[in-house]
């Protein structure tokens, strides 16, 4: 059996050509995703401001439970594998990635890195929590003084 080495060789040409254009492609829409979130972070600016000047902890919608707060920014991503928290740092309006055992140890972090390395959708989550988060508190609080009173009324 011998092979037909030009058609092998049109078609590898032709799968390169395809894999040049998605490339071009999906460095388009990581341009536009890191446009997205300089947007976000543009219209959430006095939303952010007011959580840290009333010296509010930001959460994350995906890492409850997880006891994570941040009252710099909001947190916008873990790494469990490095047991790092990506906050976004208003003050310094930048990324960070922060060692969860040792808060001191912040680093700035790219964020076309972050979002190359996928966490565009923690990044968005975790601004645009922003706007139910006290809400949430109040829920619990309702939740917690329903239980205190109800534990009351059946002594």
């Amino acid at each position: 059996m011998s092979l037909d080495i030009d058609k092998i060789l049109e078609e590898l040409e032709e799968d390169n050509k395809e894999i040049q254009k998605n490339i071009n492609t999906l460095s388009s829409l990581r341009e536009k995703q890191v446009e997205a979130v300089e947007n976000l972070l543009k219209e959430y600016d006095q939303i952010m401001l007011w959580y840290v000047n009333n010296q509010i902890s930001f959460t994350h919608p995906r890492l409850k439970g997880r006891g994570f707060m941040n009252t710099g920014g909001p947190i916008v991503g873990y790494d469990e594998q490095e047991e790092r928290l990506f906050i976004y740092n208003y003050h310094l309006k930048r990324f960070e990635t922060v060692n969860i055992r040792k808060r001191s140890d912040a680093k700035t972090k790219n964020m076309r890195i972050l979002i190359d390395q996928g966490y565009f959708e923690d990044i968005v989550a975790g601004i645009k929590h922003t706007l139910v988060h006290q809400k949430e508190v109040l829920t619990a609080q309702y939740k917690m003084i329903d239980t205190l009173e109800a534990q009351l009324n059946n002594c």
